[in-house]
């Protein structure tokens, strides 16, 4: 007998853990606020709680109650955009994560940033990719793709209902990587820009009636040398292992846990050395050389890199001439490390 055909439900990746969601039946029959119908908090104890929410807009489409977003109440007539309260400041790096509390259809959904310039009711009565379709903002769609400028990238796979969104910004090297279910899909643009002047906020999109968007993490980290060398040993799960045993540093490694988030259970987990919900690491070199001569700005970024290449080298200091040096063992980091301190 032949195999059936894989339908795009079998495309999507899993949610992140086997809690029971809303089905779109329960959404449309429900009359008060369907964020209630959720009871679900994994994942939500593993940051340093909120350092920003949703800013709220009274003539939006989109209802924000505390941490969650209800695109579109009633019904649907176009895109809603939403951003975070704050602009997020250019000498630090940025993690937040979002759980998709219903099922995702319809034209689009998206998750990335954009500056001040966006303008939020610009597709109040139209169905659009709303994040990316000029050089104002970037996106990451629930149909695995990225955009920025209308250009759309393949990048990772589809998801919807039970996963979480992660987005990583390091706005001092102007780097932005998405996450989901708690794993990166690689660096996606490296052209955000680092000048203090220009404001970036966090935003979503949805042309989806009754869709629910939660924020469970947000978090801001200054861009120091300490940072850079859990930055790399979060590349290492051995010997970041070592350092969790090492007593005094737990306050610490909360602080950047974001670096290598627990997943406390995902059905994308598996027991090969790659996840199937990182084949946007496995993308083709024609697919990387278009990113790069699409999105990158400076010749010293090379995405073509193995990402784990550099794993080894730990900066933690500079040297006379201001260029950072690097430790090649666990030993020599924490040395290193608590003179830092010192």
């Amino acid at each position: 007998m032949l195999p059936l055909p894989s339908t795009d439900q079998d495309l999507r990746c899993p949610g992140f853990c086997d809690c029971r969601f809303p089905s779109c039946i329960d959404v449309a029959n429900h009359k008060g606020n369907i964020p209630d119908l959720v009871t679900c908090r994994c994942g939500e104890d593993s940051g340093n709680g909120l350092e920003w929410q949703w800013h709220h807009t009274e003539d939006s489409d989109a209802q924000v109650i505390g941490r969650d977003i209800v695109f579109h109440p009633t019904y649907s007539q176009g895109t809603a955009i939403v951003r975070g309260e704050q602009p997020l400041q250019q000498d630090k790096v940025h993690f937040w994560e979002m759980r998709v509390i219903t099922v995702l259809a319809g034209t689009d959904v998206m998750f990335g940033i954009g500056t001040d310039s966006v303008n939020l009711k610009q597709f109040k009565f139209h169905f659009v990719s709303a994040l990316g379709t000029n050089a104002q903002s970037w996106g990451y769609s629930y149909n695995g793709k990225i955009q920025h400028c209308g250009d759309q990238l393949p990048y990772g796979q589809k998801f919807s209902q039970g996963c979480l969104v992660g987005i990583y910004l390091d706005r001092t090297r102007g780097h932005l990587e998405f996450f989901l279910n708690r794993r990166s899909l690689g660096v996606a643009y490296t052209n955000i820009p680092t000048d203090p002047h220009v404001k970036i906020y966090p935003m979503v999109c949805s042309t989806a009636a009754k869709s629910v968007i939660r924020l469970i993490n947000s978090t801001s980290q200054a861009a120091t040398l300490q940072l850079r060398a859990f930055e790399s040993l979060a590349k290492q799960p051995q010997k970041l292992d070592e350092l969790r045993q090492m007593p005094g540093l737990k306050r610490i490694m909360q602080s950047y846990w974001f670096l290598a988030p627990p997943v406390r259970y995902s059905r994308c987990s598996t027991n090969l050395d790659l996840d199937l919900c990182d084949e946007a690491v496995l993308s083709s070199s024609k697919l990387r050389l278009g990113r790069k001569q699409k999105y990158r700005e400076t010749d010293d970024v090379n995405i073509d890199e193995d990402l784990y290449a550099n794993a080894h080298k730990i900066p933690v200091r500079r040297n006379d001439s201001g260029d950072e040096e690097y430790v090649s063992s666990i030993h020599e980091f924490c040395d290193e490390y608590f003179h830092y301190l010192l």
